[in-house]
């Protein structure tokens, strides 16, 4: 700062060397253009960037390989596909050898006590219903299952309180199908019997016995 005296009056005159007038200028662009805070970031150590770089490209070849793998699968044509059918039944027709009558009509019977009793005795136990509803194809006879699962001979003893015995027999055969899922199936063959004249017939899974007693 230089004073200056003229007479009467004081002046103060600012004499500006270039420096202040190059921060007079440095504060007028600080005035018209705010700072920016700047913020310097820490970047990741370059083993840890190389992971997280790497991993997302690791999961889809995860991915794309186990649907690969999953699509190499040879399907199985036999998946889902059963080789049970209609389990087998038989049914009696009792007639009375001097009437003509069909007993299981005639005579007041309570299936409960009828027993069947399989040989051998690893068969399950059955238990028979009597059919009654007239125009029924099977009307007056018992109906009960018989094993068709697994071949062998096999052989049914029915005994009915005030009527008599019945011993049903036959042979489950394996047969070839030409099916590749199930190569063989179960084939109820010689029906027979045992005890009583008889007649035979087969409608589908069931096989129909007329017995004269």
């Amino acid at each position: 700062m230089i004073f200056a005296y003229i007479p009467g009056k004081v002046y103060f005159e600012y004499l500006l060397s270039p420096l202040v007038v190059a921060c007079k200028e440095l504060s007028t662009v600080i005035a018209s253009n705010p700072p920016i805070l700047i913020m310097k970031t820490k970047r990741l150590p370059y083993s840890l960037t190389r992971k997280f770089y790497y991993l997302p490209l690791m999961l889809l070849g995860a991915i794309s390989f186990g649907t690969a793998c999953k699509k190499s699968k040879p399907s199985n044509p036999c998946e889902g596909v059963f080789s049970e059918g209609m389990p087998t039944q038989a049914g009696l027709v009792l007639i009375d050898g001097q009437t003509g009558d069909t007993i299981l009509l005639t005579k007041d019977i309570d299936t409960s006590t009828i027993t069947i009793t399989p040989e051998p005795a690893d068969v399950p136990s059955e238990r028979g219903i009597i059919v009654k509803q007239p125009g029924a194809p099977w009307h007056g006879s018992l109906m009960f299952h018989i094993t068709d699962t697994k071949k062998g001979a096999f052989k049914y003893k029915i005994d009915i309180p005030n009527v008599g015995s019945v011993t049903l027999s036959y042979t489950n055969k394996e047969v070839a199908s030409g099916n590749a899922c199930n190569p063989y199936y179960i084939n109820v063959t010689d029906p027979v019997i045992e005890d009583h004249p008889f007649t035979v017939s087969r409608t589908g899974s069931r096989l129909i016995f007329k017995i004269t007693l």
